[in-house]
């Protein structure tokens, strides 16, 4: 069996979660080897909660349940790659209209969530939106970015404007996504049928690890938003230092996840309640979530990381935790993509996003956003399957009507040619007529 068999759709965000912790891992060890801490910050407990042994201990109990995840067989049949990936391109291609309505539509949905505080803001995460329309417009940004993707095949000018917009967008609001545009716009091109090189691939890689150190520097200034920012930027560039610097920045970024697990499960305060509280995914006033969120914290900006709450319940719990989620985003995954109809790139699209936007939430945030996130995922999965029958039959009413039409037109056609056929002889009458091989004979 090659290797493309046995990594199908489904289990890719399930590979990456195992493949980032272990990265996660690496990282935290190199940066533990070479930081110097100078000034003491919100990070610093962190960082010092960190224990090889243990963490070590904690990190293999999640592998365990993602391992089992992977491999444990599901109902139904996934495509190939070839088959998978030619459908999808199909579908992705004609629904142009609707990745332009999605990721210029999210566009604007972000610039009216930060409002003035896009170009200056003086604390971070400032919005003037809602924290609804807040948190719609944070969740669809992978699907947008993935949207732009999808456009560049068959209109690469449009595509490139958004890419570009969204980088602009992105930046200003100092979020780790910034980092991981390209990736997402070269993941939509490749799904719409598009050429990506492994060259493309491996300089979107570097330029990604480049990209990371960005928003995490600019979450550190005094002042937000993208004219701050875009000043810091040129204080940066003339600073030979900071990019002999972006390593370690990375890979503190990369390796923050292994120590927020192990401080995070030390935390005492955490109960089965708070976890009921976390996996509901209502309006967080009406289910208790504004109460309980100071104490699920680190700093007001490090909240608790979701695999870090469970671990605090012991590593069977986090096995379990990490076993469910990879099923729930496989079965989620291997439902959307049996859709035969061209409604399936939108909700694989959507669905894809948020699996993967969750590998990294899983890390660093608490299971109230993931929980949240993988709500979305369900709804639209339940969705899917309701409408399918009924897409199905709009399906069908519309190539009977389309075939109705031409039979029409054909019988229209069949029905004027004796008539054109009689015009045509008399047209030619008294003229010499031509055998087969094109020669005058006598008429």
């Amino acid at each position: 069996m090659r290797w493309r068999d046995a990594v199908t759709l489904d289990r890719v965000p399930v590979l990456t979660l195992i493949v980032f912790l272990l990265v996660s891992w690496a990282s935290t060890v190199y940066y533990l080897d070479h930081a110097v801490v100078t000034a003491p910050s919100p990070f610093t407990a962190v960082w010092a909660a960190y224990d090889r042994t243990e963490a070590l201990q904690l990190v293999t109990w999640a592998l365990v349940g993602l391992v089992a995840a992977l491999v444990l067989p599901l109902p139904g049949r996934v495509a190939p790659w070839p088959t998978l990936l030619g459908t999808i391109g199909r579908q992705v291609q004609s629904l142009s209209g609707l990745w332009l309505l999605v990721t210029f539509g999210t566009m604007v949905a972000l610039v009216l969530a930060k409002g003035p505080y896009l170009l200056h803001a003086p604390q971070y995460l400032m919005f003037t939106a809602p924290s609804a329309i807040v948190s719609a417009a944070s969740v669809a940004q992978p699907m947008a970015v993935l949207a732009a993707g999808f456009l560049s095949v068959r209109h690469p000018v449009l595509a490139r404007t958004a890419l570009v917009l969204w980088l602009v967008l992105l930046f200003a609001c100092a979020t780790r996504v910034f980092a991981g545009v390209l990736v997402l716009y070269m993941v939509g091109r490749f799904l719409a049928g598009g050429r990506v090189s492994w060259t493309t691939w491996l300089i979107t890689g570097i330029v990604t690890v480049v990209l990371l150190p960005i928003p995490l520097h600019c979450r550190e200034l005094d002042d937000h938003g993208l004219i701050p920012y875009a000043r810091a930027m040129l204080h940066l560039v003339e600073d030979p230092s900071f990019f002999s610097r972006s390593l370690l920045t990375t890979a503190s970024s990369f390796g923050f996840s292994v120590p927020l697990l192990v401080f995070t499960s030390h935390a005492t305060g955490i109960t089965a309640s708070d976890m009921l509280i976390s996996l509901n995914p209502g309006p967080g006033s009406l289910v208790g979530w504004n109460e309980i969120m100071p104490r699920m914290r680190v700093h007001d900006f490090i909240p608790y990381s979701a695999l870090g709450e469970w671990a605090s319940f012991g590593g069977v719990a986090l096995m379990a935790f990490t076993l469910v989620w990879g099923l729930v985003v496989r079965s989620c995954l291997r439902s959307v993509g049996s859709n035969p109809h061209p409604t399936a790139a939108l909700f694989l699209a959507a669905v894809l996003g948020m699996s993967m936007l969750t590998v990294v939430m899983i890390t660093q945030y608490n299971t109230r956003a993931v929980s949240r996130i993988i709500s979305v995922m369900i709804a639209l999965t339940v969705l899917e399957r309701v409408l399918r029958p009924w897409t199905a039959s709009v399906l069908e009413r519309w190539r009977r009507r389309r075939g109705a039409g031409r039979t029409r037109v054909s019988t229209s056609r069949a029905g004027a040619s004796p008539a054109g056929s009689a015009g045509i002889t008399s047209a030619r009458a008294g003229s010499p007529a031509r055998n087969g091989a094109g020669d005058v004979r006598p008429a």
